[in-house]
């Protein structure tokens, strides 16, 4: 096993239990949600996360918040449900926002209908596998199945398993009765304890000692029933060379399909509008300074800094120019190139401005994004989230 935190910290949540029921705050699939987007942008292995591939993707819920990180190149989202996956097919369609504040990176989606047991070209090359609440609902032959497709066949470097925790159930039967399945939802075919998911991930790692897992979850339990853990647990297994450590075995160049195996099947493919900067370092840079001209002319004008003013000038000092734009890669050396290449006056370390001057046609494919882009919302579809995720918690 290796160590985890998570890097924003604890999360900052409130699970409140009366005589008449618990709830958690946020509900426990966003919590769930969080923790594993908090996986994804470990610093440790961020860069190195280019594809990711979902099992259970279902109505494509968690898709909407993974689709932001801009490091990610590719998503496949894949269930067995093709039905589902039709009704939601949409939900994966860019925004309008998506074309006014464009991606730096390209993005292709694919939703494909398929088993999680199945190894299928499409799983080639990937980077992490992100399984949440999924493992619960299949029967024992596919869950043999699993380790074999994601570890043996797809070998990424970067895997998330979440599952509820049956340890968690005593507090949930003090309210209301289990199902008659035994369960928390009708469809779960088992519930493991923290010891029995423990034991599922440690015989993963024995045969494949390529890997390393640690465990965490999300949904706190009440004070002074702690003992009892999360009420979803989450696995995180990690290639060992993603931590910098040697490999136990050789990575399989390509590996064969399992004979049995049903294809995937394609169901929708949509790929992200992203910006190509074609702009040299120089060019990127000057274009900074001329923002920085305006922002500066614009709080002059409204008597925001105390400047010398000579008729319909002002004067903006090298220094501030500098201080701003140090962050770009900007030295006083190629800001004072840039002025004299552009015929701009400068004076006693101060660029002179005119303010009679039309705007200098400059061009930031951000700017305008900036003022007219916004977060989409998570739209929470109907759908099939756990009934102990929702009307539990509500």
């Amino acid at each position: 096993m290796f160590s985890h935190k998570f890097s924003c910290g604890d999360f900052q949540t409130l699970t409140r239990m009366t005589e008449t029921g618990i709830t958690f705050d946020p509900p426990v699939y966003e919590q769930r949600y969080c923790a594993t987007i908090q996986i994804l942008e470990d610093a440790r292995w961020m860069d190195q996360i280019r594809k990711v591939v979902e099992f259970g993707c279902a109505e494509m819920r968690f898709f909407q918040l993974m689709r932001r990180i801009e490091t990610i190149e590719h998503i496949g989202l894949v269930d067995i449900d093709e039905p589902l996956l039709m009704k939601n097919l949409t939900s994966i369609n860019p925004l309008v926002s998506d074309y006014i504040r464009r991606r730096a990176n390209p993005l292709n989606v694919q939703i494909l209908h398929g088993s999680v047991a199945d190894s299928s070209d499409e799983l080639r090359d990937t980077d992490a596998v992100v399984a949440l609440e999924l493992i619960e609902h299949v029967y024992d032959d596919v869950l043999a199945k699993i380790p074999v497709n994601i570890f043996g066949f797809m070998q990424p470097k970067l895997v998330v398993f979440s599952t509820p925790n049956s340890d968690f159930n005593v507090i949930f039967t003090r309210f209301n009765p289990l199902l008659p399945n035994g369960f928390r939802h009708e469809d779960h075919k088992f519930e493991w304890s923290r010891n029995e998911f423990k034991t599922w991930c440690s015989d993963i790692v024995e045969k494949y000692p390529n890997y390393m897992f640690s465990l965490t979850g999300v949904g706190n339990p009440p004070k002074e029933y702690e003992s009892v853990g999360h009420v979803s647990q989450i696995a995180i297994f990690v290639r060992k060379d993603l931590l910098e450590m040697p490999l136990v075995n050789p990575l399989v160049t390509k590996p064969n399909i399992d004979k049995e195996s049903n294809p995937y099947k394609l169901i929708h493919a949509v790929e992200y509008p992203f910006y190509v900067d074609t702009r040299t370092e120089k060019e990127k840079i000057w274009t900074d300074v001329q923002m920085e001209f305006q922002r500066f002319k614009r709080r002059f004008n409204s008597c925001e800094v105390d400047v010398d003013t000579y008729e319909d000038t002002c004067n903006m000092p090298i220094a501030v120019l500098l201080d701003r734009l140090e962050h770009v890669g900007a030295t006083k050396e190629l800001i004072e190139e840039l002025l004299q290449e552009n015929n701009l006056k400068v004076e006693n370390e101060c660029v002179l401005l005119y303010n009679s001057d039309q705007e200098t046609e400059w061009s930031d494919p951000y700017e305008l994004s900036d003022r007219l882009s916004q977060e989409a919302a998570l739209i929470d579809h109907e759908g099939a989230e756990d009934c102990w995720d929702q009307s539990r918690e509500s």
